[in-house]
């Protein structure tokens, strides 16, 4: 991609009200994040919590990427790229435990899901998207 591809992409994304993107913003915020408030119940065998974070996310990582292909744009994610040493990496979805507390026999926690988006890059007007398989799932 060309820096006037990257800029045409940015400027977009800010117009459209996307988030932002990771290198303009201060050390510590993503571009995307949301907390939840977790209840976590251990029983024999099993596991239950309240809420499936990661599922969340995903859904709204989808509607963002959906909203970029309307717009003819590419988000490309933080962790979503292939190297000779690490094939496929694809760990986009970030989640941490932030703090827990213990009572009654249940587990609760607030936890942090995120993801960080490095660029937006402007498709040219003669360019389709069948080769970009990777924006449909």
């Amino acid at each position: 991609s060309t820096r006037e591809q990257k800029e045409l992409g940015r400027k977009a994304a800010i117009k459209h009200g996307l988030p932002e993107i990771l290198s303009e913003l201060p050390s510590g915020i993503h571009s995307y994040e949301r907390r939840f408030i977790i209840q976590r119940v251990v029983g024999y065998k099993t596991v239950y919590e309240s809420i499936n974070t990661y599922k969340i996310v995903l859904k709204d990582k989808k509607l963002l990427e959906k909203k970029c292909r309307e717009l003819r744009i590419i988000p490309v994610f933080k962790g979503d790229y292939i190297s000779l040493d690490n094939f496929p990496r694809r760990n986009i979805i970030k989640e941490e435990i932030i703090g827990e507390v213990f009572g009654k026999g249940m587990k609760s926690f607030e936890k942090k899901s995120y993801f960080d988006i490095l660029e937006y890059i402007k498709l040219p007007i003669s360019d389709d998207y069948a080769g970009l398989s990777h924006l449909n799932r």
